[in-house]
């Protein structure tokens, strides 16, 4: 068989094939990424206002003392959290792949923490569409 090699033809039609996900990423995910900037420099509360108010609210965040206090625990969490999750999963990892005595209990775990995020964001946004507990009624109220 021979070695053929694609034209420039081809790799315009795929690059061109990209392209409406690349609007997607540039207006998805960059234009909600400018918004919240846009918004964090206003004084809005709960909803987005677009009265300007400067680093005002930053100010604010820096000067509270429970800052410090929270973004060292953020820190201590996100490692914490980061660590054990490579160690116990690794650890699975090697007993799935051994033949080992309970094998299928391991399996069991491994695959037990992919169904319950399904399950718990399912429930989370039941509970937020909810009329009478979530988003609806907040805004109403």
């Amino acid at each position: 068989m021979k070695n053929q090699r694609k034209g420039p033809k081809t790799a315009w039609s795929a690059h061109s094939a990209l392209l409406p996900m690349g609007l997607v990423v540039l207006i998805g995910y960059v234009a909600s990424i400018l918004w919240t900037v846009r918004i964090s420099f206003s004084n809005s509360k709960m909803l987005p206002k677009s009265d300007w108010a400067g680093i005002t609210q930053y100010l604010k965040l820096f000067a509270n003392e429970r800052w410090a206090g929270a973004l060292i625990h953020m820190v201590q969490l996100g490692v914490f959290f980061i660590l054990s999750a490579l160690v116990l999963g690794f650890l699975l990892a090697v007993f799935i792949d051994q033949k080992v005595r309970l094998e299928g209990i391991f399996r069991t775990i491994y695959l037990y923490s992919y169904a319950i995020s399904f399950v718990a964001c399912g429930v989370v946004w039941q509970w937020m569409f909810n009329p009478t507990l979530g988003i609806q009624r907040s805004l109403q109220s």
